[in-house]
Order: C-alpha cells, then structure tokens, then sequence
C-alpha cells in the first residue's frame, strides 16, 4: 500500500491522535500529513505534495467541508474524499445529493471502518496505477503518441533528448531520464546515467553491461552495478 494520505480537521488533537493510530494500523509505505485550515490544505495538495485521499472534516473552524471540497474537485478531479463528521444527521444527504464522497465516517471514529475504506481506497490506487502503467504518453515533434509500455526495450538519454527504442520503432521526446524512470514500471532498470533497460529483452548479464534480444548492448555504470545486480536477480526470481 503506497500511498499520501492527508487528515484535514480544525481539531488538531483528533487528527493528530487519528494519524497515530492509522500510522500504527497501516504499512510504512503510507506517508500521512495534517491540516487544519483551507490555505495549509491546497499548499499541501500542490506540486509533489499530491494526496491519494483525502480524510475531511466538514465543519472547519471558518470553512464548510463540502464546498470546499467541491472546489478542490475542480482542480484534482481524481482526488478521493472521505467526509469524518460529528453531526452526520446534518449533513448525510446533502454530501450524497451534491458530491459522490469515497465513503462517510461520523465522530467518534469506527476505526475498523476507516481502515476498511482506506484498504479498499489503496487496492483502486493500485489497480489504477497498473493500468497506467501499460502505456505512456510521449510528446514528439509533431504530436501526441501514446505508446505500449510493454514494446519498450530501453530508453536513452542524450543531452536533453530522449531516444526511446521499441519493437520495429524509435521516438524522441525532450525530457530527463529520472523523470520518465518515475513513469515506467519496476522492470525498467536506471542502470546508467544514460540508460533505462526494459529487464523483459534482457537476454545476458556480463556484469559491466546487458546485452538485449536484437543484440544492443546496455552499460552498467560501475556506481549502479550493485543495485542493478540486485534487481537483476531478484526480478530473476533468483534472490
């Protein structure tokens, strides 16, 4: 479960002492943050800072929960909600009648329930992610092209340029290789400072580089040969 998860409550105590328990209940790999006002919570939403789901109270100290969610839906379309309230009576219907929260939670918080939403928010995350995954979407010279993860042997990079090398194809597109390694699944390898392989064409590993199905080979640069190993192998299923 790889996900942000922020808390947005005017009362810090309960989101502080809610972040406690969900940080005990859920993996490491989720990375919570709290807010308690509208200013703190766009901040938050920007840039690398993105949530993947949003736990909000309705009744902020100077704001209402459900409008300013509607306005952050007009700029994180994606954004999953799930409405934690003391005064669920006051607002049920008019949360369902105006917006389709994720789910609806009243205070005192059932624990197992929000951790049952969450769990299932996580498993759509994933379930999303995988299916992005199997295509990027490249800016050429001339257009938009979406292309098959999957016909992707390597990708290189050369000054600001990148070359990426598919089955029967070749496109290039200006970008830096961190990036586009960002946006490939865990079979891609940054295994030089110029190259990302595509593990499934790997057809030999000699150490110092790999040597691909149509016989182009790949440098492993000697600061990445230990964690490139690493990842060989265990790809391999041999480690």
């Amino acid at each position: 479960m790889d996900m942000k998860l922020l808390i947005c409550d005017d009362d810090l105590v309960f989101a502080e002492a809610l972040r406690r328990f969900l940080e005990e209940a859920l993996p490491d790999t989720v990375q919570f943050q709290v807010c308690g006002d509208r200013n703190r919570l766009l901040k938050l939403l920007k840039g690398n800072n993105r949530c993947n789901l949003l736990l909000m109270d309705i009744c902020l100290e100077e704001d209402n929960g459900i409008c300013l969610v509607k306005e952050l839906l007009t700029r994180f379309s994606q954004l999953p909600v799930i409405f934690i309230t003391g005064y669920p009576d006051l607002y049920y219907e008019k949360v369902f009648l105006s917006l389709r929260p994720y789910g609806f939670v009243k205070k005192p918080v059932n624990k197992q329930l929000l951790l049952a939403l969450i769990k299932r928010a996580a498993e759509e995350i994933r379930r999303t992610r995988q299916d992005a995954r199997q295509w990027i979407l490249l800016k050429t010279k001339n257009r938009m092209e979406k292309i098959p993860v999957a016909q992707i042997r390597y990708v290189e990079s050369q000054k600001h340029m990148l070359i990426i090398h598919g089955i029967g194809n070749t496109w290039e597109t200006y970008g830096r290789l961190g990036d586009m390694a960002s946006e490939l699944p865990d079979c891609f390898f940054h295994c030089h400072k110029s190259f990302l392989v595509n593990a499934h064409y790997i057809q030999s590993y000699e150490g110092s580089y790999f040597t691909l199905d149509d016989g182009s080979r790949i440098s492993i640069s000697q600061n990445r040969r230990k964690e490139t190993r690493v990842r060989f192998f265990g790809y391999l299923g041999q480690e």
